[in-house]
């Protein structure tokens, strides 16, 4: 088990010199990845036994003597060079997925100094100045103490390598410094890694090279592998909607594998479970375990704007296409968005051409109450929604969805609750 891997993993290596974080032991966060957890420069694979995520027992017992035998010789000092500041718009997806230890530990310190810089200042006194190196040798105008306390209480994990790289870090004379061999440790991680992904992306069947973030990783019976798009529709044959209409429950469901499909929703990776609407209960189709928790545990807002063909997934319910709406927990994020392109508050004699944001409130006498607010002018009004409005502008919503998908096709009247019946 997972848990006793972890337990007999911090006892062995209890005391040592390397700083340990052993959370992802327990919750293996880049298994899509690379089928590995890495701590410090030691890669533990991952696989499945009985449909549960497992370690090799030995493979655990190995790695934990090693790092309990690390030594640091914590007067053999490094100086670590803090990288310049980097917009994410001006770096491409291969990099900003790749392992950099020092970048990683930059972007704490910059999002740290950017924080200090917006502290009481007015939205329109903000400026990039956190971005440069300040005459101490940190981002901005951060102090180290600073800098310490904040990561203290905050509640994110500041670890590289599932270790703690801040506890034996020193700061003197304006420069970073760690000991030696943990940088090297480090490093050997960055390597590591690359070599993981480099295998993990290619194409178990013709060796294509797939994106870094496992886009092409399907689940089988020992772990995950990579398929390509080409070689997965190969392999898996793609829904083309034998079950649509039927109930999720239905025996002709449960006699049926949705690993047998691809993922109707990226339709590049074997489906893992059938999807279904909660609302109704009729089935939607098969998805991969990435598309389905993506749907299932999301923000709606996100689902709706991040994922090609959302919608339309969406109305795959049958309840949901006959009625013209979508699911109860997408409703505000269409009422958000629809707030958000049409309300603007007066600016002297003239309506501020500015996006607001929308902010639910509560459900309260048949309304719902949204905040809205202007970042750019501080201003904020209340706004009500009753929910016959609601349910029109979801209807219009799906509507113009439809429209858009089928521009030739006659939309038909949406159906009452009342009229729509389950099959037989």
């Amino acid at each position: 088990m997972v848990a006793n891997s972890a337990s007999a993993f911090t006892e062995l290596s209890a005391g040592s010199a390397v700083p340990l974080d052993l959370d992802d032991l327990l919750h293996m966060k880049n298994l899509r990845c690379h089928n590995h957890v890495v701590i410090g420069d030691i890669a533990l694979r991952c696989y499945k036994n009985k449909s549960k995520w497992t370690y090799d027992e030995r493979d655990v017992r190995r790695a934990a003597q090693a790092l309990a035998d690390f030594r640091l010789d914590a007067d053999d000092l490094l100086e670590v060079p803090l990288p310049a500041h980097r917009r994410h718009d001006e770096q491409d997806a291969e990099e900003r997925s790749r392992a950099d230890w020092r970048r990683k530990i930059g972007s704490w310190l910059f999002w740290q100094a950017a924080q200090k810089h917006a502290e009481g200042r007015h939205y329109e006194e903000w400026n990039d100045s956190w971005t440069r190196i300040g005459p101490n040798g940190l981002a901005g105008d951060l102090t180290w103490d600073e800098f310490i306390t904040a990561c203290d209480q905050s509640p994110l994990p500041r670890t590289v390598a599932n270790t703690r790289p801040l506890e034996p870090m020193t700061f003197s004379d304006g420069s970073l410094f760690l000991p030696r061999a943990y940088t090297e440790l480090l490093d050997r991680w960055e390597q590591v890694e690359e070599d993981l992904v480099t295998r993990a992306r290619t194409c178990r069947d013709c060796a294509a090279q797939g994106p870094r973030w496992g886009a092409w990783r399907t689940q089988d019976r020992l772990g995950y592998v990579t398929l390509c798009p080409p070689c997965s529709g190969a392999a898996f044959q793609r829904y083309t909607g034998r079950l649509d209409g039927v109930l999720y429950d239905s025996p002709r469901v449960r006699g049926t594998r949705a690993a047998d499909y691809l993922c109707l929703l990226c339709a590049e990776t074997r489906a893992a479970a059938w999807d279904h609407c909660h609302d109704h209960d009729y089935l939607r189709g098969p998805l991969c375990g990435s598309c389905n928790t993506f749907e299932g545990k999301t923000s709606p807002r996100n689902f709706l704007e991040d994922k090609e063909e959302a919608v339309l997934h969406l109305l795959k319910c049958r309840g949901c296409l006959e009625r013209r709406t979508l699911p109860g927990r997408y409703h505000i994020a269409i009422v958000q968005k629809h707030l958000e392109a049409t309300e603007h508050h007066r600016l002297r004699s003239r309506r501020c051409k500015r996006r607001p944001s929308a902010q639910h409130m509560e459900l309260a006498h048949g309304a719902h109450r949204f905040d809205l607010e202007c970042w750019r002018h501080s201003h904020m009004w209340t706004k009500n929604v009753t929910v016959p409005e609601t349910a029109a502008l979801v209807r219009d919503f799906v509507d113009q969805a439809l429209a858009a998908a089928r521009p030739n096709a006659v939309v038909p009247a949406a159906r009452a609750a009342s009229e729509t019946t389950a099959p037989a």
